[in-house]
């Protein structure tokens, strides 16, 4: 890997030589776009070859689409991550398919159904949330690390694992603090830093890109799903607790934060929770 960061000229975030699997590649139905599919167009734009894996297979067919309408090269993987053998099958068939998988990010969580009143839910709700959230992690980052290690390099692989300010606050303003759905966020910052750790000797890095407001399709829906906020309720909610003066963040700035992980100007960082919050989380 070329260390020539200060040759002028140099193209910066450049992942031209480089296979990204976006886990979560596709997105929920509703207006707007989620972290996933931006970040997806967004590696894309910056030179990866791009493979989007999600359950609904038709959600990651039309990310890919979006990419190649952009000139960018990409396909799609259908895979359930609460399935051990589908996160293993992702990176098989990407090794398969384009020789290697040099970054992966997982950009898949869920809300499961809950009772506002006793802030209860039945123990299937509450084990599929904790499968997508955070056992669904720990298996793509694990495949992921294996065939990052056999690259070539001083840096071998980059993992970016999104969680949120759920997994430090809980409060309706900031985050969607439901249990599985928190809970399985703090499983995924552990996750991270084990696999840190882990793979350090290999090259492999691994860090936490820590969300907080971000005007996205599943934050969007969820607030008004699962508290009944009408649109302009769920704005006022985030104005509460965010005080920078632009507001809400966007999956765009997401984006750009999860492609400066993968790229190699963040070679000398893992292990790391960053925060994207607006300084959210600083509220009190």
């Amino acid at each position: 890997m070329p260390t020539d960061f200060d040759r002028p000229g140099r193209t910066a975030l450049d992942l031209s030589d480089k296979v990204v699997v976006v886990v979560g590649g596709g997105q929920q139905p509703g207006p707007g776009m989620g972290n996933g599919r931006a970040i997806c167009i967004m590696a894309a734009r910056h030179g990866a070859q791009v493979v989007a894996a999600d359950r609904n297979i038709a959600a990651a067919d039309e990310t890919v689409a979006m990419i190649a309408a952009e000139g960018g090269r990409g396909y799609a993987i259908e895979a359930d991550v609460t399935e051990v053998e589908d996160c293993r099958r992702i990176f098989d068939e990407t090794v398969a398919r384009s020789g290697r998988v040099d970054g992966m990010v997982y950009s898949v969580a869920t809300n499961p159904p809950f009772d506002r009143e006793t802030n209860t839910m039945t123990v299937k709700d509450f084990d599929y949330g904790i499968n997508v959230n955070m056992l669904g992690c720990y298996h793509c980052n694990l495949f992921a690390a294996q065939c990052m290690e056999r690259n070539g390099g001083d840096t071998t692989g980059s993992i970016v694992n999104l969680s949120s300010i759920a997994s430090l606050k809980n409060e309706v303003g900031l985050n969607i603090g439901i249990m599985p759905y928190a809970l399985g966020k703090c499983g995924l910052n552990y996750i991270t830093e084990l696999t840190a750790v882990q793979f350090a000797e290999a090259g492999v890095r691994a860090n936490t890109l820590m969300l907080g407001p971000i005007d996205s399709v599943i934050g969007n829906h969820d607030s008004q799903e699962l508290f009944g906020f009408e649109p302009v309720e769920v704005e006022q909610a985030y104005a509460d607790v965010v005080r920078l003066k632009m507001g809400r963040g966007t999956v765009w700035e997401s984006a750009y934060a999860a492609v400066y992980l993968l790229a190699d100007e963040s070679r000398f960082m893992t292990g790391q929770q960053i925060r994207l919050d607006g300084g959210a989380a600083l509220v009190r």
